[in-house]
């Protein structure tokens, strides 16, 4: 027997859609086998046609289909009842119907909402703010540097301007002294000079060399003061900056953490937008596809599209899918004369258009000179 296909897509629903996730499974894929075509089963779908050469559309067609399936007995579900296609033949089915259902067959496209909420939703996730780079990186680490590079303290008296002037200071006294003292020795030998006087004079001399010994403990505690003065400066710099790149560092995280609120709460609103706009098109396609298997059998059925899709919310707008089906269903109805059905599926759903669906479906009226009461 011939093995036929049913092409399946995003917003696509039903038997086929699970049998296309079980078989993806079996390629590897992990998806849950739920039979709603969301993002996760056309990513899978895209991939699969990456990776073996197929048309990349997303799309499980006959060639994606082939290519799963090869070695199996293909899959084509012959009806559905609200499962998301009818495969009817639609010779018994109404103009409207038919149109209707054959539009919305063709897959799910996203209403202006959806489009608003993802257009939202990826302006802010490129407004990621950028890695975090400290401002005081280079001095901390030149700090660190210097810190690390820092000697022992050590004492060197040729080094020291105060030892230097002490001693300049002692040995022109010591000198002075010396020769008074030789002065005071000679007058008492009647002017001449003796060993007595020199030794004497030198040992003025060594007195005042001595009180800069005396004064040298004095001058090296300063000058470890000075040392432990130089390194405490630099670390307390060092804490400065260090304070300074943790505030900074601070502010950034605030920035993400505001900058990740935003987007949670905008993925949030396009989850909700998204599943209630692929809630809609699926109820519409559902009815559509209950109402053309009525009407086969030769059913009456009710006039009025379901209470269901009430549930969505007040704030839910048409997707374009669900527009353009409208549009067809209606212009059927109109151009048969059915102005009833038209009207009712009008009521139905106009709390959902928005103001430039609205518009395009008061010129369809108009144009079978039909107005409009809203």
């Amino acid at each position: 027997m011939a093995s036929t296909y049913r092409q399946v897509g995003y917003g696509s629903t039903g038997s086929a859609v699970s049998k296309l996730q079980t078989v993806l499974n079996e390629h590897g894929y992990g998806l849950a086998v739920d039979g709603i075509f969301g993002a996760k089963t056309q990513a899978a779908v895209r991939d699969y046609q990456k990776k073996n050469g197929l048309k990349l559309d997303g799309i499980a067609g006959k060639e994606t289909w082939g290519s799963l399936l090869a070695g199996q007995t293909a899959y084509a579900p012959a009806s559905t009842s609200s499962g998301g296609s009818s495969n009817l033949p639609l010779d018994k089915v109404s103009d409207g119907t038919a149109a209707a259902l054959k539009e919305l067959e063709k897959g799910y496209t996203p209403s202006g909402d959806v489009d608003a909420a993802r257009s939202l939703l990826d302006s802010l996730s490129a407004l990621r703010p950028k890695d975090y780079a400290s401002s005081f990186a280079s001095q901390l680490e030149a700090l660190y540097q210097e810190i690390s590079a820092r000697p022992g303290f050590s004492y060197d008296p040729a080094a020291d301007s105060a030892y230097q002037s002490y001693a300049r200071q002692y040995a022109s006294q010591g000198r002075a002294a010396m020769e008074d003292t030789m002065g005071q020795a000679a007058q008492l030998t009647g002017g001449y000079g003796s060993s007595y006087a020199q030794s004497a004079g030198q040992q003025s001399y060594q007195q005042y060399l001595a009180k800069l010994s005396d004064v040298l403990p004095q001058l090296q505690s300063a000058a470890y003061s000075r040392y432990r003065d130089a390194g405490d400066a630099l670390l307390e710099r060092y804490q400065l900056l260090q304070g300074q790149q943790e505030a900074e560092y601070d502010r950034w995280q605030d920035e993400v953490a505001a900058w990740q609120k935003e987007v949670a709460q905008a993925q949030s609103g396009y989850d909700q937008i998204s599943s209630r706009d692929l809630k809609n098109y699926q109820m519409l396609l559902n009815y559509f596809a209950d109402k053309a298997a009525a009407e086969q059998k030769g059913m009456q059925t009710s006039a009025t599209v379901p209470d269901a899709v009430s549930s969505i919310g007040n704030t839910a707008s048409l997707s374009s899918t669900a527009a353009d089906s409208l549009e067809r269903a209606m212009g059927n109805y109109l151009k048969s004369g059915n102005v009833q059905q038209a009207d009712t599926l009008l009521g139905q759903y106009k709390s959902r258009m928005t103001p430039a669906q609205r518009a395009r479906f008061e010129a369809l009226f108009a144009a079978w000179n039909h107005p409009v009461s809203w």
